[in-house]
Parts: C-alpha cells; structure tokens; sequence
C-alpha cells in the first residue's frame, strides 16, 4: 500500500500528459465549395424592345431531397450512392442553382424585375418559370456529371406555357482536385440551363412585340 502511495504523484504526472494529448485541438479537413455565376463573354442574346423589363417569377417546384443534404454526393455503383462529410457545400445546393439562374436572367434582362416564390412577395407577373429537377448525378464509374429536368415558363400576356426538358452531360477528367473538378462540371451544366432559359425569354418577348 505504501509502495502504491508512493508512485502516486507519477501516475498523476502520467494522466494530466495524456490528458494534454487527447485534449489537443485536431484541425478541420472539412471542404466547403459553392458553384457561382459567371458572366457570359456572349450571353443570351436580350431583346432591345421596350418589353425588355419583365417581371419574372421563378419556382423551384421540385429538388431531390439527398441533392440538398450539406454533403456532396456521389454515385459509385449501379444502385449506390456515397456521400463524404469532408466535402460539403457552403449553401444548400438547391439555393446556389436558384442564384445562378437568376443572374443569368438579370445579365441578359438588366432592367427585369425578378422574384424568387415563396422568398419574396409575388406581385403579378409577366413571366412565371417553374423549375424541376430530376437528377443532378455525379457518377464515379462513368466519370461524368449528368444534370437533366424540365422547366415551364407561363406568359401571362400570352396566356400561354411551353414546357422544356433539358440534359446536360460533362465528362470528369483525372484532375488532381476531384472534388474541385466536380463542382466545376456542376457549375457548367447549370449555366447551360441558364442559357436555354434567357434564350426562350428573349424568343417571348421579341413575339410580344411583332
């Protein structure tokens, strides 16, 4: 017993070290990316009319739910997916597409009133875009990213709609960065859509006014 009391203040000693090492602060390997809006050299072209002020509402109707966990997701076999939680996204994915296609829609329209449902307060408007998205899959086998979905727009002038479905496809090279390449395929086929949409916008309003 004695024996025992006596190399107590070395077992003390032996605990507050580990007790150091445990309590040491491990750094954050934690990845956050974002896809962001890139002015186009030659965007859609807009219509010079004095119809090129709209106002544009823009739904998202549908978002597949896994898209907007914070982890980015992968699909690795024909009926597996994987997410990583050291790579995650800054903002939900499905608001970071939704401020991509709006500014793709003001660069065209610099002077159209836009409005996000149910964010804002809706007043009537000259255009409604419903957006549904089907897939946006990050494929690891075929090494591509695959965006596809349909999206309608509603005139209310001319009391009409047209509905579009649209795919997108990027192939994934051997980049040293993956994960920063993937988020740049993302970012490609996003504003693809936002093109195929300015474009239409641009159709409607040049037959308003002829």
């Amino acid at each position: 017993m004695k024996r025992n009391i006596k190399f107590f203040p070395y077992y003390i000693f032996f605990l507050l070290c580990s007790g150091c090492s445990l309590f040491e602060s491990v750094p954050d390997r934690t990845r956050l990316f974002d896809i962001g809006f890139k002015p186009r050299a030659s965007p859609g072209k807009a219509s010079s009319s004095s119809t090129d002020n709209p106002s544009i509402c823009l739904i998202l109707k549908h978002f597949p739910d896994y898209l907007d966990a914070p982890q980015i997701t992968t699909k690795v076999g024909e009926h597996e997916l994987k997410s990583n939680p050291l790579y995650r996204w800054a903002t939900p994915l499905s608001e970071n597409i939704f401020h991509i296609l709006r500014q793709s829609i003001q660069q065209s329209f610099p002077k159209a009133q836009i409005y996000e449902f149910p964010k804002d307060i809706v007043p009537e408007v000259d255009l409604t875009l419903k957006l549904d998205i089907n897939l946006l899959e990050i494929d690891e086998t075929s090494q591509r990213v695959f965006f596809s979905g349909t999206w309608t727009i509603l005139d209310r002038k001319q009391k009409r709609s047209n509905r579009f479905p649209f795919e997108f496809c990027e192939s994934l090279g051997k980049a040293s960065d993956h994960y920063a390449e993937i988020v740049a395929k993302i970012e490609q086929v996003v504003l693809q859509l936002g093109d195929g949409i300015v474009n239409q916008i641009n159709l409607i309003l040049t037959e308003t006014t002829n």
